[in-house]
């Protein structure tokens, strides 16, 4: 794993970095295709992109990198949470915002959020950014297991018993496709990443990834 690590003394100054490289990349290209995911850490992330003046959402396609089985209302929704924190707040085409989908079964919201990245990227699915996490037993987007990330699968089923609802989420396939793939971490999660690494964590099958993280 070649590690990309960068510490910050604070949340804010982590969140302000992070801005800065959303800015930084729209002005090398026209249009940006970036994958958000959820949790807690990125709710301030969102909340300080949402004020930011300088970056124009026209040019930019947000995509979920992973999502519960439920209805967007639904609290535990990751798109409900980005909506509330991000997409309400700001002036983005609708048409720019690709959620995964709530349908009547699972396999149809797949397949749909399937159909939705084959259109825009084409055959290979090829995002400038993915912002991911880590949860404390090591899983990023819903991979809880090795064997979930190790699917060649576009976007898979993953369910935890761990973790409640089933969830849908791109596969590592398209995961490690990815420009730049950044991890946002606070505190809590720095031990994941002491050496050696462990390499039964699905985190660890991420290639080349950046680490920001802060310590306060």
């Amino acid at each position: 794993m070649n590690n990309k690590m960068k510490k910050f003394n604070s949340q804010e100054e982590m969140n302000k970095y992070s801005i800065e490289i959303i800015e930084d990349e729209l002005r090398k290209k026209k249009t940006l295709s970036i994958g958000f995911s959820g949790g807690k850490t990125p709710i301030s992330f969102f909340k300080l992109l949402s004020l930011d003046t300088n970056i124009d959402w026209s040019r930019i396609n947000v995509f979920l990198v992973d999502e519960r089985w439920v209805p967007f209302t639904h609290e535990d929704s990751n798109f409900g949470m980005i909506k509330r924190t991000l997409f309400d707040k700001i002036s983005i085409p609708q048409e720019n915002v690709h959620r995964i989908p709530y349908f009547n079964t699972p396999k149809e919201s797949l397949l749909k959020y399937q159909k939705d990245l084959k259109k825009f990227f084409g055959t290979n699915i090829v995002f400038d950014l993915l912002f991911l996490g880590i949860g404390s037993d090591g899983h990023t987007a819903s991979i809880f297991e090795l064997e979930e990330g190790l699917k060649d699968d576009d976007v898979i089923f993953t369910h935890s018993e761990r973790h409640p609802h089933l969830r849908i989420s791109l596969g590592m396939k398209v995961i490690n496709l990815a420009k730049r793939k950044i991890f946002l971490l606070g505190p809590e999660k720095l031990e994941l990443l002491e050496e050696p690494l462990d390499t039964n964590l699905p985190f660890t099958l991420v290639e080349d990834p950046e680490f920001l993280y802060y310590t306060k």
